[in-house]
């Protein structure tokens, strides 16, 4: 799944991958999701949380 690639060149742990993966968590979200929400699925650094949204938004199937 391409959404499980992204997260794992970020370094996110894999239960949190197994977490976006039962919430059909795609890259066309991941703009649209807000701090809170990914300190909910546990991504809690911002650093990180930036790079998910770039890498996210330079490849979402509606650009």
């Amino acid at each position: 799944m391409y959404m499980d690639l992204i997260l794992e060149q970020h370094g996110v742990e894999e239960g949190v991958i197994r977490r976006y993966r039962q919430e059909k968590i795609k890259p066309d979200i991941i703009s649209l999701m807000s701090q809170y929400d990914f300190n909910c699925f546990g991504v809690n650094d911002k650093t990180t949380i930036m790079r998910l949204r770039v890498e996210c938004v330079c490849n979402r199937s509606n650009p």
